[in-house]
């Protein structure tokens, strides 16, 4: 008997289960889809990101009312850094124009922390503290102006790559040529990263929100050790130096309260100071390392004092302690660096 045929009504129902599941399908891959590009992280418009932050170098300059300015002012907020000069007829404000929309914008987002806007004067000759005082609050408040002697300024132009020239004129209307990029400094005192001219607002908008919550996120490291240099004892001398880069990569300050070694009956932290022609070697209670910062020992300066050694030290292990709590330990070769 052949088999009895379908009748319409099925025909129909098949057909429009058919799309529905093809309708189906395509919605679930497209969830998939959108769900994959949300979970990517964002891109970054115009900023670039080192791949590893550069600590500020020393340098003293003041503020616009006359405080102190070292490295040190820059720990504790984000900085949007631009080196420029306030008799500047066209770039400089309009960059601080842009710079104080976009922290605008940001404030109504709803970002924190919020940058903070500095302008390091490359023009110390017009630019006082009062001239550059008067000039930041005009792009809006908690602006931080920066001046002072000029070879501070190279210090910190040096440093970082920032070029500036003055240029013939006469003493009210010389120009200066000077570097157009705006600097990232971080919360910890680092050069984190630039943006390149010409400056749109959007950018810094779109950016700076991502260059903070990737740094929030970064996954934490402890003290590391690098550049690590133990000089054998001189002859008729007990006593050995040591030298290094300690880096804390972490997010809190690390305290190293004490430096162990097997191969010693003792290992000091000093520092060698030259005051008035006199060289003088001061014990350091403690060797303090600020979050992701790094503390360099070195000849002339901070370093380890190693002495009574046990025999014939061809090589050493340098345990580094916060009170009792063990650090970090190290081992490394005798060595000469002047080799």
């Amino acid at each position: 008997m052949p088999p009895p045929e379908a009748c319409p009504e099925t025909i129909v129902m098949s057909a429009k289960n058919f799309l529905i599941a093809i309708l189906l399908a395509t919605a679930i891959a497209a969830g998939l889809f959108l769900a994959v590009r949300l979970s990517e992280p964002p891109e970054l418009t115009t900023a670039l990101v080192l791949p590893e932050p550069t600590p500020l170098p020393d340098f003293a300059l003041i503020d616009q009312h006359g405080n102190a300015v070292t490295r040190d002012r820059f720990r504790g907020h984000w900085n949007l850094v631009f080196f420029g000069f306030t008799h500047c007829p066209d770039i400089c404000p309009t960059t601080m124009q842009t710079l104080s929309i976009a922290r605008s914008d940001l404030a109504a987002a709803g970002q924190d922390p919020l940058p903070r806007i500095v302008l390091v004067s490359v023009d110390p000759e017009r630019d006082s503290p009062e001239v550059i005082g008067q000039y930041v609050d005009y792009f809006g408040d908690d602006n931080l102006g920066v001046t002072g002697d000029l070879e501070e300024i190279r210090k910190l132009t040096s440093a970082l790559g920032i070029y500036f020239e003055k240029q013939p004129g006469d003493v009210d209307s010389y120009n200066v040529d000077h570097s157009t990029v705006v600097l990232v400094v971080n919360p910890e005192g680092g050069f984190h990263g630039l943006f390149s001219g010409p400056h749109l607002s959007r950018n810094f908008v779109h950016d700076v929100p991502i260059i903070i919550d990737a740094y929030k996120g970064a996954p934490q490291q402890g003290l590391a050790a690098s550049d690590v240099v133990v000089t054998p004892p001189l002859p008729g001398s007990r006593m050995s130096a040591g030298y290094l880069t300690l880096r804390n990569g972490g997010s809190q300050p690390v305290r190293i309260t004490r430096v162990d070694s097997a191969q010693f009956g003792s290992v000091e932290i000093h520092e060698s100071v030259v005051e008035d022609g006199v060289a003088r070697m001061r014990p350091l209670p403690e060797l303090k390392i600020e979050p992701r910062a790094s503390v360099t020992l070195e000849r002339g300066g901070k370093h380890l004092m190693l002495m009574r050694p046990d025999g014939a030290v061809e090589s050493v292990t340098l345990d580094f302690y916060t009170d009792d709590s063990l650090l970090l330990s190290v081992t490394t070769d005798v060595s000469d660096p002047a080799e």
